[in-house]
């Protein structure tokens, strides 16, 4: 079940401590995840949802100016082109607890090729190399290594990829 406390720890490394530790913020977060249904929503449609749900929760935290304080001490602007990027770290909670199947890696690596989803990605390779040709696992792989630090990455990726 995906409760608030997992969007919180999912966003906190884009918004900062001092904004998602705020009591409840996330609750309209999770409910949009809980209430996915693949019957009835595509990755897409879930992921426009979120990014609405975000920029309203933030600008009702944050007012007018956006401005966040970081976990370094600096305040950082939250600019609405980041929304996307957090709802795909929000959507990551979502694919953290997909059962793993061979119509869900259909449709999250669909969901991955078109929108260009991180978190999808780290899922396809976390999760679903059962059901991927190990060329493209390799490109992933790489594609991870190169878009986001070493400590993002380091603790799940496989030793012989990290290079």
């Amino acid at each position: 079940m995906i409760e608030s406390w997992h969007v919180r720890e999912a966003l906190r490394p884009r918004f900062g401590s001092a904004l998602v530790d705020i009591p409840g913020i996330w609750d309209r977060t999770a409910a949009v995840l809980r209430d996915y249904a693949p019957y009835r929503d595509t990755f897409s449609d879930l992921a426009a949802r979120l990014e609405d749900v975000l920029f309203n929760t933030v600008y009702e935290q944050l007012g007018p100016s956006m401005g966040a304080q970081m976990d370094n001490g600096t305040v950082r602007r939250i600019r609405s082109a980041e929304l996307k990027d957090a709802a795909d770290d929000a959507m990551g909670v979502l694919f953290d607890q997909l059962k793993i199947y061979s119509v869900t890696y259909d449709s999250l690596h669909e969901y991955f090729m078109s929108a260009g989803s991180f978190a999808a990605m780290r899922v396809l390779y976390t999760r679903f190399r059962e059901f991927m040709p190990a060329a493209e696992r390799k490109i992933l792989a790489r594609v991870i290594r190169d878009s986001r630090s070493r400590e993002y990455w380091e603790s799940w990726m496989d030793p012989e990829d990290r290079q």
